[in-house]
C-alpha cells in the first residue's frame, strides 16, 4: 500500500464514514490519521496561492482593503482638522494605511480563514520532517484508517 513497513490492512475501520482524500484536509484530523498519508495533508507554505487560501481568499482580501480604507478615512478626518506637514501627512497615511491593512486581514482571516487546513498543514510538516520516510507513502482512501494505530516501521518508536 505504501511507505517501508506494510501496516495490516484487517484493521482498518470500515465502519468510519466515507469520505473522499479531498474532503479530509478540510476539517481538523488526528496525527495518527495525517500519519497515513501525510503528503494529503501537505502544502507549500512559500507559495502564495496557499496563503490565499488559507487566510480566507477574497472575503478576507475585501475586509483587508475595507480596514485600510477606515484607518485612512478616521487619519484624513483628523488632518481636516489639525493640518500636518507635508511629509508628516505622507508617512502617517502609509502607516494608517498599513495599519489598517492589518487588523483588517486579521478580522478577516478569523472570519473567512481556513485554520483547519492551517493546522492539518502544520502537523503533515512537522510529520514530514521529523519522518523523512513518510514522504514516500502513498496511501489512498485513508477514510478507513480513522482511529487506527498507523503501523509504519519508521513510526514504530513513538
Amino acid at each position: 500500500m505504501g511507505g517501508h513497513g506494510e501496516h495490516d490492512l484487517h484493521h482498518a475501520n470500515s465502519n468510519n464514514v466515507m469520505e473522499t482524500d479531498g474532503e479530509l484536509s478540510a476539517k481538523i484530523r488526528s496525527i495518527d490519521l495525517i500519519k497515513f498519508n501525510p503528503n494529503l495533508f501537505h502544502m507549500n507554505a512559500m507559495a502564495p496561492a496557499t496563503w490565499y487560501e488559507v487566510l480566507g481568499g477574497v472575503k478576507t482580501g475585501l475586509t483587508a482593503i475595507g480596514g485600510a480604507a477606515l484607518s485612512w478615512q478616521y487619519y484624513q478626518m483628523k488632518l481636516a482638522r489639525k493640518p500636518a506637514h507635508f511629509y508628516q501627512a505622507i508617512w502617517i497615511s502609509g502607516f494608517r494605511i498599513a495599519v489598517g491593512l492589518t487588523a483588517g486581514t486579521w478580522v478577516g482571516f478569523m472570519k473567512f480563514g481556513d485554520r483547519q487546513k492551517m493546522h492539518n498543514a502544520w502537523v503533515a510538516e512537522r510529520l514530514r520532517r521529523r519522518y523523512p520516510d513518510s514522504i514516500t507513502i502513498k496511501e489512498h482512501d485513508i477514510w478507513r484508517f480513522k482511529g487506527v494505530t498507523p503501523r509504519h516501521e519508521f513510526y514504530r518508536w513513538t
